[in-house]
């Protein structure tokens, strides 16, 4: 009798089902994991960038404001008070969403301004109005970024 090594073609098929099974659970809960990290480093970085805009109302003793769109926000010295980047103010930044993660205007509000989509901050860091942001996944999952009167603020 001869000594033969390898795989029969029975024991490759064998392996070959195992790993597919194998991938067909790994895959799927994979992508859900990226998209859920994308959503919520979306949250912190507007969270961190509504910190930025409170310490930079401070810096500049003048007024910094947040401006909301659909698929990004802007953040921005605001020396007219209308929550619009006109010429003379400086843009501190300019933040575009990833895909599939946007900022629900219809319930984000900030009122006691001429726009009800954009939060400002004055000289002493304090919001001018309170307020909340709404973003939304595509998932169906939605995060509220809530500002009080005193300037602080709360992801829920």
């Amino acid at each position: 009798m001869r000594n033969e090594s390898g795989l029969t073609i029975i024991e490759l098929m064998v392996v070959i089902a195992i790993t597919a099974i194998v991938v067909a659970f790994a895959v799927p809960n994979m992508l859900g994991w990226r998209e859920n990290s994308k959503f919520d480093g979306t949250v912190e970085n507007l969270r961190g960038d509504l910190n930025l805009a409170k310490i930079m109302a401070v810096r500049e003793n003048g007024f910094v404001a947040v401006q909301f769109f659909g698929n990004r926000y802007q953040v921005f010295t605001d020396n007219t008070g209308f929550c619009v980047l006109d010429a003379g103010e400086r843009l501190i930044r300019n933040q575009v969403l990833p895909a599939g993660v946007a900022i629900d205007l219809g319930l984000t509000d900030f009122p006691l301004n001429v726009d009800d989509d954009c939060a400002r901050f004055n000289e002493r860091g304090l919001p001018v109005n309170i307020g909340k942001v709404v973003i939304v996944g595509t998932g169906g999952d939605s995060r509220t970024i809530d500002l009080n009167r005193l300037g602080r603020i709360d992801v829920q």
